[in-house]
C-alpha cells in the first residue's frame, strides 16, 4: 500500500474509534511456539455498517444485508411472473425495510446488481429486452431519495467480475474475465485491478455479440448474436434430435420435452450422452464468443458463473477444451477456465462489491 507505519497507524485508530474494526488477541487456545510478543487481530467490529445489497432478475427481486467482508447476513426474495416500475421500486423498499427492522447496525449504502443493460455513467437501468416495458429507469436515485442513503446500480455481469475480485478467488489477479450464463451470456472485465464499464457504462452484453452475419436477427439490430445460439431451447432441440437415432440409456426423463439448465448440467456431469452432446454444442457456440474476447483484450483467466444443481466442472471442462483447441498459434499461454466461488450467486453478492469498491477506492466514506 506504500503507507509509512505512522500512516498505517493513525487509519487504523481512526477506525477503531469509529468502532469499523476492533482489535482482538490472540486465542489462547492456539499453538504459539515464536517468541516475541503476541499478534493483536484487527477484524470488524460487531458494530461496523452493512452494506444493503440488492439483485434485478427476471422472475425474481432479492435484496441482502451483507457486512463489508462479502457475508450476508440476511436475505429476503420475490419472485414474479411480470413487473411494472411501481412494483420494482416498492417491492425493493419493502424487502430492505423487513431487513433493516431486524438490525441494529446502520446501512452504510446500496449497492444494485441489475439484468442489463445498464449505463452506469447515468445510473439508470436502460432499456433491458423482455423486461415488461421498464426502461430508462433511475433505480439508485429513487431508492436514494427514499432511504437517505448512497445508491449505485451496475451490470449483474460487472458484479459478478468485482464479486470475484474483492471476494473471490482471484482476488489477485489485475486482468480477468467474469462470463454470466443467465438467461442470455453476460460478461464483466477487470482491467489493471479496476472495473472496466466503457464510456457509457454498458459493457458485459458479450451474448449481442454476432458468431454468424448471416444468421437470423436478433432483437438487439444484430444478426447472429450469441445468444441465439447459445441457450437452453437450442440444448433441448439437440437432445431431441439425437433421441430420434440414440436408443442408450439416459439421466434424462423420457416423457419430457424440454429440461432446464440444471436438469441438462446434472445429467452431463454424470457423463450421460445426451446431455453431454447438448453441452458440447452449447460450449462450442460460446466459445466462439469467447474466443473473440480473448484475442481482442488478451486475458487469460475467465471465471465461469451459472446456476447449478451439482459441484462438477464439466462446463468449464468443456468450454475449456473448445477453447485452448482454437486459439491462434502464436498464443503460448493456455486460457485458465475456473468456476465462480458463488455459482450463481456471484451477481448478488456483487451487489456488495459494487459498493466495497466505493470505499476502497475513497468514492464513499464511512465516517
Amino acid at each position: 500500500m506504500h503507507l509509512t507505519k505512522t500512516t498505517l497507524g493513525n487509519i487504523v485508530s481512526d477506525l477503531i474509534a469509529n468502532d469499523i474494526i476492533r482489535e482482538y488477541t490472540h486465542s489462547s487456545s492456539e499453538a504459539d511456539s515464536s517468541l516475541g510478543r503476541k499478534p493483536i487481530i484487527l477484524d470488524l467490529s460487531p458494530n461496523s455498517p452493512l452494506i444493503a445489497g440488492m439483485l434485478i432478475k427476471r422472475g425474481l427481486l432479492s435484496v441482502i444485508l451483507a457486512d463489508l467482508k462479502g457475508r450476508i447476513i440476511t436475505q429476503e426474495d420475490y419472485r414474479y411472473d411480470s413487473l411494472d416500475t411501481d412494483t420494482l421500486i416498492e417491492t425493493l423498499l419493502k424487502l430492505l425495510d423487513k431487513l433493516r427492522k431486524g438490525q441494529s447496525r446502520r446501512v452504510a449504502a446500496i449497492g444494485i446488481s441489475s439484468v442489463g443493460p445498464v449505463d452506469t455513467k447515468t445510473q439508470k437501468l436502460t432499456i433491458p429486452a423482455n423486461f415488461w416495458g421498464i426502461c430508462d429507469l433511475a433505480v439508485p436515485e429513487i431508492l436514494s431519495q427514499r432511504t437517505g442513503l448512497p445508491a449505485y446500480i451496475i451490470h449483474d455481469s460487472s458484479a459478478g467480475a468485482l464479486a470475484e475480485k474483492i471476494y473471490g478467488s482471484q482476488t489477485r489477479s489485475n486482468n480477468l474475465f467474469y462470463l454470466h450464463i443467465m438467461n442470455g451470456i453476460g460478461a464483466g472485465y477487470i482491467f489493471q485491478g479496476n472495473i472496466y464499464d466503457g464510456d457509457f457504462g454498458q459493457t458485459g452484453e458479450l451474448g449481442h455479440t454476432s458468431i454468424n452475419f448471416a444468421g437470423p436477427p436478433c432483437s438487439c439490430g444484430n444478426r447472429g448474436c450469441l445468444d441465439l445460439y447459445a441457450n437452453v431451447e437450442n440444448m433441448n432441440r439437440h437432445i431431441r434430435e439425437l433421441r430420434n437415432i440414440y436408443k442408450g440409456p439416459t439421466l434424462l426423463a423420457p416423457n419430457q420435452d424440454s429440461y432446464s439448465w440444471g436438469d441438462i448440467i446434472a445429467a452431463a456431469s454424470a457423463m450421460d450422452f445426451l446431455a453431454m452432446a447438448a453441452l458440447d454444442e452449447f460450449c462450442g457456440y460460446l466459445a466462439y464468443g469467447v474466443r473473440n474476447a480473448i484475442h481482442l483484450l488478451d486475458i487469460c483467466h475467465i471465471i465461469v458463473g451459472y446456476d447449478s444443481p451439482v459441484e462438477s466442472t464439466v462446463v468449464e471442462d468443456t468450454l475449456a477444451t473448445k477453447l485452448n483447441s482454437g486459439l491462434m498459434p502464436n498464443t503460448r499461454h493456455a486460457v485458465e477456465i475456473v468456476k465462480s466461488s458463488f455459482g450463481g450467486q456471484a451477481p448478488l453478492i456483487g451487489s456488495i462489491a459494487v459498493v466495497t469498491d466505493k470505499i476502497f477506492n475513497g468514492e464513499l466514506t464511512l465516517f
